[in-house]
């Protein structure tokens, strides 16, 4: 099982056999790729662009796909993945950022949610295709993905919105053709509550089953102006770690804002010896593999 640190800063961390950070999140900033890390791009949620062009957002009978329509779940803008200059740009970002880094992480590869999108260009596009809606929907993201694939030479990872259900109906993703264009998966579990650690095995037992190429779980720790009352204690996310390696996923994740926010996270985790020692009975093997992540994180504070 495989451990990465996921951060928002150029900040080398320690403890994990791999880096991804954020290149380009979704506000749309930029930073400039590292060698030793994979970039993490948001390709169609992007809100700079999106305050630039505002008729580049992606539309739907429910609105416009941005913050403040509560008919989504979208805390940022999401652009209409066939506006062709957006799409031509990204193609020569992901391909210059891909020339500069590890390896290539893509979230946001997909539309916005169901009923989206619905612009002119798109409402043309799928009356000439002859398709149905949803099978349209996807033939758009799959023609792309493929065209990313094209221009990225070193790993390609697809991150996936946390639905094994209903991820074609929402977002034109079908995992079998995602399977045959990524080197792998994330599944993007971020909660600033993981009380509930059942809900999120669940999933992850879900998404074992039908995923055909190996993937990791992303759990959400600290990230940007966050307030620490309100994110998951360290508690939380032993917990919520181990019960989805009963699963036996490919590896995880963990998402701060930099360095600092994970090396408390780290020392908390350290700190709960007696929540370690009960969580060795959870399971076999991937349950002692993410324990003994934690253990390897003691000579950090000796």
């Amino acid at each position: 099982m495989k451990f990465g640190a996921y951060t928002f800063k150029p900040q080398k961390t320690f403890g994990f056999g791999f880096q991804v950070l954020r290149v380009k999140p979704e506000t749309g900033l930029r930073l400039t790729p590292q060698p030793e890390m994979y970039s993490n791009i948001a390709v169609f949620a992007d809100t700079a662009t999106a305050n630039i062009h505002p008729d580049w957002v992606s539309q739907s009978p429910f609105g416009p796909a941005q913050f403040g329509n509560n008919n989504f779940n979208i805390y940022w803008s999401v652009l209409c993945p066939t506006q062709p200059d957006y799409r031509e740009e990204q193609l020569k970002y992901i391909a210059e950022v891909d020339r500069q880094c590890r390896g290539i992480w893509l979230n946001s590869q997909y539309f916005a949610d169901h009923d989206h999108c619905n612009c002119p260009r798109c409402q043309e596009r799928y009356q000439k295709s002859g398709l149905s809606w949803l099978e349209w929907r996807k033939k758009e993201i799959n023609e792309y993905m493929e065209q990313i694939r094209g221009v990225v030479k070193n790993e390609l990872t697809f991150c996936l919105q946390p639905d094994p259900v209903s991820s074609y109906e929402r977002y034109g993703v079908d995992f079998d053709d995602f399977a045959k264009i990524a080197d792998q998966f994330c599944v993007v579990m971020f909660s600033k509550n993981y009380a509930t650690p059942w809900y999120w095995e669940m999933l992850t037992r879900g998404f074992k089953k039908i995923l055909k190429k190996p993937f990791h779980i992303s759990l959400y720790v600290h990230g940007p102006g966050d307030n620490p009352t309100d994110v998951p204690t360290a508690a939380e996310l032993l917990t919520v770690a181990v019960r989805c390696a009963r699963a036996v996923p490919d590896g995880f994740l963990f998402l701060t804002d930099g360095v600092a926010e994970m090396t408390d996270f780290q020392r908390a985790a350290v700190e709960k010896v007696e929540l370690r020692k009960k969580l060795k009975s959870y399971g076999g093997q991937p349950v002692r593999e993410v324990l003994d992540l934690v253990s390897s994180w003691e000579k950090i504070f000796r």
